[in-house]
Formats: structure tokens, sequence, C-alpha cells
């Protein structure tokens, strides 16, 4: 079996495992297999191909991570006091690395299969244990050194070897804070909550989080005032609740020799802190939290309310026509329900469709003009197209359906006796339109009126049906799949890639048809909405005019 560098390393420090009463050969053996599979997985970021050489999966990933590295490296280049650079530079890091935790290492975090196989053999739970740590952190520290690159090798060359070393440093403390506070916040979610709701609420916290962090990282950088190129950076006592504060303030005192008492306080939180946060993970959190694992493997089935099954059926019975049409409705329902690996593909889509056209809302805000003087200005204007954003987002999802982690059940299709695969797919899409698509939509829609008010509810139209246009485009180009019947491995065909940017494409094309509609005739948005309306029609008799030899093979 293939050798690490990483054992190799451990090797010299066997005494410190042994000494804690570590099977340090089964330690490293166990260690071994996982770093193999790490690199037969595919990371989210590489979920661009079909096909991937398992053996080049993972570094072709970091690869990618430092490509990224090298743009939040740039950052090193301008003028600026170091404390700026840095907060933004290691919040946009804490953004990345916590986002990785959310998007690919909490299946490794929530893991039991290897407690549930290992642990009946003559392997102890310290064992076991230590090695889920070491392969965390590894994994981790991998992707993290290839962001921090950029940074580092900028920054040796601009300011020093002293300034590599302690960004190396505070790298490791950012990895050891990261991975504590994952750990804690599914800690308190595993010791209140048990079985299949404990399930539904990482998946409502994990969105969370996707939402807070994307947020701080928007902000990061409006904590400080800017006039033109002179830089004011005013030093609060709140700055002490900002963690990507306490890890760019060692860089002003090492650095720039600027000893501020508050630099040196929040140097000193920002190494004891983490320093306490791993102890306490390593000693109380770790043994409790893989007990507390055990939860999961209470499966209760999810049952659907006698209440919500009714309004599905008087649902599907109101916009599908065909009995087929019908089932494979409340069939779709069903698996979204239950697909939960799905949910942590479309929630994050979902969140950013809420949030992002706000973040650019509020990117008006602090010029010279007042906060009132500014949003009556926005409330008067056409910036309710931003919903754009949304739409391009939320026309996106649609892709995802033929996901599953049930994929093998794929079979069922062929032994059904459906004549046409088109009542299958309809099925599929207004299901998905019903469970995901409207109601974000609408939660949108209401935040806009709330600042436009109801003068934009024929825009609001309009979008809706170019939002439609979008996802029966991008399914009218794309192979036809059938839903949930492909593994999240191969999560997108070779296509895909031009398939998307055809997508941000027709978005910006609609979007432009409609402001020019507003711009330039008084029926413009009346004429636009009826020309959308048709090519809907259009579009969903076409795509849908399909046959089996149409549809991608299931096998």
């Amino acid at each position: 079996m293939k050798e690490f560098t990483i054992l190799k390393f451990l090797d010299k420090i066997k005494f410190i495992f042994k000494f804690a009463g570590i099977d340090y050969p089964l330690l490293r053996k166990i260690l071994q297999i996982k770093f193999v599979m790490d690199e037969r997985r595919v990371p989210t970021i590489m979920m661009n191909g079909k096909n991937h050489n398992e053996s080049n999966s993972f570094k072709s990933g970091l690869l990618i991570y430092a490509l990224m590295g090298i743009f939040i490296g740039i950052f090193m280049l301008p003028p600026f006091p170091l404390f700026l650079k840095m907060n933004i530079i290691i919040g946009m890091l804490m953004f990345m690395i916590m986002t990785t935790m959310i998007s690919d290492f909490s299946s490794v975090l929530l893991d039991i299969d290897d407690k549930n196989i290992l642990l009946p053999r003559p392997i102890d739970a310290k064992t076991l244990s230590a090695a889920k740590l070491i392969h965390i952190v590894v994994y981790l520290f991998s992707i993290t050194l290839a962001i921090t690159a950029g940074a580092l090798i900028i920054g040796l060359f601009r300011y020093g070897f002293l300034f590599f070393l302690v960004l190396l440093f505070e790298i490791i403390l950012i990895c050891g804070f990261v991975i504590l506070f994952t750990s804690l916040f599914y800690y308190v979610i595993l010791t209140v909550f048990s079985g299949e709701k404990l399930k539904d609420i990482i998946n409502y916290f994990q969105i969370i989080l996707t939402i807070f962090m994307t947020i701080m990282y928007q902000f990061i950088g409006r904590i400080f005032n800017f006039t033109d190129l002179n830089i004011s950076i005013p030093l609060h006592w709140w700055h002490i609740l900002l963690p990507s504060a306490w890890f760019s303030a060692p860089f002003s005192i090492f650095i720039e020799h600027d000893y501020n008492s508050h630099y040196v306080l929040l140097s000193v939180v920002g190494v004891i802190v983490p320093i306490i946060a791993i102890t306490l993970y390593v000693i109380v959190v770790a043994p409790r939290f893989e007990r507390n694992l055990q939860k999961l493997n209470s499966d209760s089935s999810k049952r659907t309310t006698m209440e919500k099954a009714s309004l599905r059926r008087t649902v599907s019975d109101i916009i599908c026509h065909n009995p087929v049409e019908k089932a494979f409705f409340r069939f779709t329902l069903q698996m979204l329900d239950n697909e939960r690996k799905l949910k942590l593909r479309i929630y994050p889509n979902m969140a950013l469709a809420v949030i992002f056209p706000f973040i650019f809302l509020l990117s008006l805000f602090g010029g010279m003009e007042s906060f009132s003087d500014t949003y009556a200005e926005i409330s008067q204007g056409r910036y309710y197209l931003y919903l754009y954003i949304s739409v391009a987002l939320l026309a996106a999802m649609f892709q995802l359906i033929s996901l599953s982690q049930n994929y093998k059940g794929a079979w069922i299709y062929k032994v059904l006796p459906v004549d046409n695969p088109a009542v299958v797919l309809r099925g599929a899409l207004k299901g998905f339109l019903y469970k995901y698509i409207v109601p974000i939509f609408l939660l949108i829609s209401l935040l806009f009126i709330s600042i436009f008010g109801l003068k934009i509810l024929p825009d609001l139209a309009l979008i809706f049906l170019n939002m439609l246009i979008l996802m029966l485009a991008i399914f009218h180009f794309s192979k036809k799949e059938l839903p949930f019947y492909k593994e999240f491995q191969y999560a997108q065909n070779g296509s895909s890639t031009a398939i998307i940017f055809l997508m941000f494409a027709l978005c910006g094309v609609t979007a432009g048809i409609h402001f020019l509609a507003l711009k330039f005739s008084p029926f413009g948005l009346a004429l636009n909405i009826g020309m959308s309306l048709i090519i809907v029609i259009l579009l969903w008799h076409f795509s849908f005019n399909i046959s089996w030899k149409d549809i991608e093979d299931t096998e």
C-alpha cells in the first residue's frame, strides 16, 4: 500500500502516541487506508467532469485551491496597513476553510461507519478517535496550506522570513479553531437531539452557518473606514469578537513593530483561545462527541404527516393531469424529503439565492449620502433587477435532481410500465418547483416588495417567467437524465460547464430585455410578460417531446 509523507513524520513521534496509550501500528494502518480513500475522493470544486483519475483527484483539487490562493495573496501587494490586509486575507481563509468543512468534510466528522466496522474487532475507541482527529487535521491543513500558499510566498518576499513563520503558525491555530468550532457545533446538536430529527437539524444549521460565513465574509472588508488611499483603522473593544482580528494583530506587532495595547490583547486572545479550545476538544468534547454519534444509528424513518400528504395529493391533482405524472410528483417530494446528501447540495444554493441580491443592495450604502437618502434612492429605482442573481442560482438547481445516495435503486425505472419518460420528468420538475423553487422565490419576492412596494408585482411575474425559461432551456439543451439515478461522485457530466455558462448568458439577456422594456416603452413590461409566457409554453411543449431513447442510460 502507498506510503505517505505524513506517516513517515508520525513514525518519528510515535512515542507520543504510545505514551498516550494509543496502539500506534494500528493507528498508522487506519490512517494509511483513510489517506488512500482521500485520494479517490472527488472534491466539491472538481465536480465538473464525469471521469476523474482517482489517484490524482485530491492533488488536482489542491492545485485548484492553490490557484485560488494566488488571488488571496494579491491582497498582500497594496500599501495598506498589515492589520487591514491580514483581516481581509484571514477572513477569506476562514470562510473557505469553513465552507470546505461544510461541503466536503461534514460526512467525515459525522461518519459512524468506521466505528461500526472496526470497534467490534480488537480496536480500542481511543485509537480510532485519534485516527479520525489526525485524518481531519491533515486533510484540512493540506487544503489550508494550498489556499495560503500565495500569501505565504508573496509575504515572504515582501516582508521577510519572520512574516512567513508568523503566518504559518497562524494557519495552525486557524485550522485548530475551525475544527473545534465545527465539532462543538455538532456536539451541542448531538447532545440535545437524536435520530432522524438530529439529521434534519444538522442540515438546517449547516445552511445557517453557510449564510453567516458568507455575510461575515462580505462585511470583513467594511469594518474599516476608507477615504481614497488614506485608510483609517479605528480600534474598538468589539474587535475582540472577531477571530480574524485575533490572527491579524500579531503581524502589526512583529512586522510593523506597533505595540498598541489593542494589538497585544488581540494577539494574546488569538493564541490562548485556540490552544484552550483544542485542549478542551481533545479531553472533553471528542470522547462525548464520538459517543453521541451513535445517536445517528437511530434511523427511524421520517413519515409524512397526514396533512402534508393530503395537501400534496390536492396540489398534484391541480397541476398534474396524467396519473403517472401525479405519482412521480409525489414520489419526487418524498425523495427530496429523505435525500439528506442532496439537501446539502441544494440548501447552500438556496441560501445564496436569498442573500446575494441583498449583499449587492448593501454595497450601495456607505457612500457620502446618508442611510435614509440611499434607501430612498434604492426604493425608487430599478435595483429589484438584482433579483436576476437569484434567478441564475435557482435555475441551475434542477440539474441536481438526478443525484441520489440511493442511486442503485434506479433499476425500478426499467421495470415500471411507463411508455413515455416525459411524464416522469414533468412530475419531477413540478415537484422540484413546488418543493424548493417557488417557496424561495416567494420569500425573496416578499422581501423585495417590503423595499420597493407592490408596484414591482408585474416585474416579479416577469422575472418568475424568465426563471422558468432558464430552467426549461437548461433542461432542453442538456442530456435527459432520470431523477435520483446518479451517484454523487459523478455529479456533473462533461457538458455541464457549457450549460451553466449558457444559463448565465441567458439570464443576462433576459435581464437586459427586462430593463430595456421598462426604459423605452410604457407597454414594454406587459409585452415582455406576454412574450415570456409564449416562450415558456413553447419550451414546455418541445422540451418534453422525448422518448426512452433520449434518456441517458441508468446503468
